[in-house]
């Protein structure tokens, strides 16, 4: 008896080796979104209606944000965060997803 496609047995480990969330994906788009969050806030120091209103300044008054190294500084921070977000929580995530299994 021949077949045109593979049969895999149910339980193949395989599919129980495959993470539940892969970690690259998550730290880009994590990473990403944080920098490109921050640059919007940075952004909104430069328009004056918004100064007020700037999230940045509440948590760090005494911070020049007009700066380009603070701009810069806080967008590595931002992209790094990132990566610790996704990194913390894909693992404890595919770590409880696979016991559940």
């Amino acid at each position: 008896m021949s077949s045109t496609g593979k049969t895999i047995p149910l339980g193949r480990p395989e599919a129980r080796a495959q993470p539940a969330i892969q970690l690259v994906p998550l730290g880009l788009s994590l990473s990403i979104f944080f920098a490109v969050s921050f640059l919007l806030c940075a952004v909104a120091d430069v328009i004056p209606w918004l100064q007020d209103f700037h999230f940045l300044k509440a948590l760090y008054p005494d911070v020049d944000w007009a700066r380009p190294e603070m701009i810069g500084a806080g967008t590595v921070w931002a992209f790094l965060s990132g990566w610790y977000v996704a990194l913390a929580f894909g693992s404890l995530y595919n770590y409880f997803a696979a016991r559940a299994r």
